[in-house]
């Protein structure tokens, strides 16, 4: 008896000192990844990559650089990234000059990592991250703002966006059809497709993650989401045929995706600011991007190739419309101007052309809408102010009385009679697109 018991006291002691495996031991890459954003990603990101090396996320890190392969799954010892943050055999320590270099602690967590097998981040096992905000009871029952509206002829509803949430509501009465949920933090922007059947909406948690989604516009059912942006999203299109999504995102990039698979297309990045707006050209062929880096740019959709940047601007850029034809492209934001663009069948730089720049409003300018026919122009600010314009030559109409509250949400309805005022009151309400009487459909929420 003794002996059986000495010996399953051994066993017991053996099993508890074994040495864990690398594998298991090895720290998740979104623990280096911060290391990287903490030391190196200054150098080292999409916009600024010096020796072309890119160290803001796992694909890029493994595909490497000038310098050749930085990891080598397994082997730390030889992987040149540890040579450089070390400084070791006759490799320049990084960060260079005074930075301040990785400790001791840190520098294990990126050995540990990579001697595990530099495996890429457990995203599927990550829970999503949630801001935690104390409860407070309102006073009064709060009105959910209005970020965004659009409009779909058929079958003749409009989209307004508020926190968390998307309303289908009748373009005629007002009368709401479909509550559409799932979705974080504010929409800030939604689109329908060409044939009405989808409404897509962009949102997310701000400095946390972005989030977009499509819906089916005749029972509100969710179509597919799509995440992969690091900071809330600003703007959100369909393409003419439907089958891209293009998202715009605080974290300064653009992402295509295929809305059948909900799969990343690509990211097009050159922006250094949020990007705000976003607006296909309707051959699909073209997209356009404005930013707060105080620029447009013309993308190239089949290859994500910057075809022009815009540079007239002065401040940040929050808009950006084509119009129906795909020749004119207006733009406007903090600047207090509409711009007013000819773009070539091709968008190439060189080839395009400032027709009119107009002082517009007396604050930031918010949203730019054309007319279906494309003959006008209905535009928002800060001013709290809505107006509307001959698109031609960018000649003013008409305007409204400031409005109760900014209003950055505005669309033609059908057979642009009346068009639609989104704002952050809450409140929605449609107007005569001639005399801009207000009509008897109100919504107060």
């Amino acid at each position: 008896m003794r002996l059986v018991s000495f010996l399953a006291t051994l066993v017991l002691a053996l099993s508890f000192s074994r040495p864990a495996t690398a594998a298991s031991a090895a720290p998740d890459f979104t623990l280096v990844q911060a290391l990287f954003k903490k030391h190196c990603v200054e150098c080292h990101s999409v916009t600024d990559a010096e020796n072309n090396l890119i160290l803001e996320n796992f694909a890029s890190l493994m595909k490497g650089g000038d310098g050749g392969v930085p990891v080598l799954p397994g082997k730390s010892a030889d992987s040149l990234l540890m040579k450089s943050l070390e400084g070791r055999d006759k490799v320049k320590i990084m960060p260079p000059g005074k930075k301040k270099k990785l400790d001791a602690s840190e520098l294990a967590v990126i050995k540990a990592w990579i001697d595990g097998g530099a495996k890429p981040p457990a995203i599927a096992t990550e829970p999503v991250r949630e801001l935690v905000t104390p409860k407070i009871a309102p006073r009064v029952t709060p009105r959910k703002s209005i970020q965004a509206i659009a409009f779909a002829a058929q079958p003749n509803v409009i989209a307004v966006a508020r926190y968390r949430e998307v309303e289908l509501r009748d373009a005629e009465t007002g009368a709401l059809r479909h509550t559409l949920t799932g979705i974080r933090g504010n929409v800030n922007s939604v689109a329908f497709s060409t044939d009405g059947r989808w409404v897509a909406a962009a949102g997310g948690e701000p400095g946390l993650q972005g989030q977009a989604a499509i819906w089916r516009v005749t029972d509100g059912g969710l179509v597919r989401k799509f995440e992969g942006h690091f900071d809330a999203l600003y703007s959100v299109a369909l393409s003419p045929d439907g089958k891209l999504l293009a998202t715009g995102s605080y974290d300064q990039k653009i992402k295509l995706w295929d809305t059948a698979t909900g799969k990343e297309v690509r990211t097009l990045t050159g922006h250094n600011g949020a990007v705000y707006g976003l607006a296909f050209r309707p051959d699909g062929r073209v997209l356009a991007s404005a930013s707060g880096d105080r620029t447009v740019k013309l993308w190239e959709v089949a290859t994500g190739k910057r075809l022009d940047t815009f540079s007239q601007p002065t401040k940040e850029q929050y808009t950006v419309a084509f119009s129906p034809d795909g020749r004119r492209l207006v733009a406007g934001g903090v600047d207090n101007r509409i711009r007013l663009y000819a773009v070539s069948a091709g968008a190439v730089e060189g080839t395009n052309q400032l027709l009119e720049s107009k002082f517009a409003h007396e604050g930031a300018v918010l949203r730019i809408v054309f007319a279906s026919d494309g003959a006008t122009l209905l535009s928002s600010a800060e001013d709290r102010t809505v107006k509307w314009w001959d698109a031609a030559k960018l000649v003013e109409r008409g305007h409204l009385d400031p409005q109760p509250d900014l209003a950055p949400a505005v669309a033609f309805t059908a057979g642009n009679t009346r068009f639609v005022v989104g704002r952050l009151d809450g409140t929605l309400q449609f107007f005569d697109a001639k005399t801009g009487q207000p009509g008897k459909v109100a919504v107060n929420r």
